[in-house]
């Protein structure tokens, strides 16, 4: 289906929607984006595509191929390792901190959201939506700005690796079923307000997220 693309700031949604499917690995690690493909996919000139590409290349997201377009960078180890180790030292902590600030109303609108994942069809978009948010209580309630900001930062670096798993044929039934428990137990533990059970369940849940990548790299499943 065309993906018709209008507006004054015509470059600056191209990109964004480029950025997008590439984050949401849509077009997977090692895809190779061929600039007349994306001229025509999205209804618009080679000019504003080969400017999207270089954006993305200095986001660290495609790899430039000569006279041809783009491939998208792939997911290293390390890549894994090192953005798991920030959220693991993060995220825990905060959530311990967000223990009494989160407001009931908030826990029952994502229980109920979550528990819809699992009794209704599978939406990734619905799945994205209930895990970015689920993220958030952890910490949009702090008053440390700092961390807020830190903690938002390497959410945005994760965003791809997060959601890789679910891409594998091979993983996705599972990897969703253990998310979907994951998150549920996690807000079970939040209702308690018990400050040190939440900053457990949410270190548990994140180790078990880098695994999970781990296991979705090509030789790995």
């Amino acid at each position: 289906m065309t993906k018709k693309i209008v507006s004054l700031s015509m470059r600056e949604q191209l990109y964004d929607a480029l950025r997008d499917l590439i984050l949401k690995n849509i077009y997977r690690p090692n895809a190779v984006l061929q600039i007349d493909h994306l001229a025509e996919e999205f209804s618009v000139s080679a000019t504003p595509v080969r400017e999207a590409l270089v954006r993305l290349e200095a986001d660290g997201l495609v790899r430039l191929i000569p006279n041809k377009g783009a491939m998208v960078t792939d997911i290293r180890e390390v890549d894994i390792r090192n953005t798991w180790e920030m959220r693991q030292l993060l995220e825990p902590y905060a959530a311990g901190l967000s223990a009494e600030l989160i407001p009931g109303s908030e826990i029952l609108e994502l229980e109920e959201k979550i528990l819809g994942l699992r009794d209704e069809p599978f939406s990734n978009d619905r799945y994205v939506e209930c895990d970015t948010r689920l993220h958030e209580i952890f910490y949009i309630h702090l008053g440390n700005t700092l961390l807020v900001d830190m903690i938002r930062r390497v959410h945005q670096m994760s965003i791809r690796i997060r959601y890789y798993p679910e891409g594998s044929m091979a993983l996705h039934e599972r990897v969703v079923h253990e998310v979907i428990q994951e998150h549920l137990s996690i807000l079970a533990a939040i209702r308690t307000r018990d400050a040190a059970k939440i900053s457990a369940l949410v270190l548990a849940h994140l180790q078990n997220g880098e695994k999970r990548a781990m296991a979705a790299l090509p030789g790995r499943n």
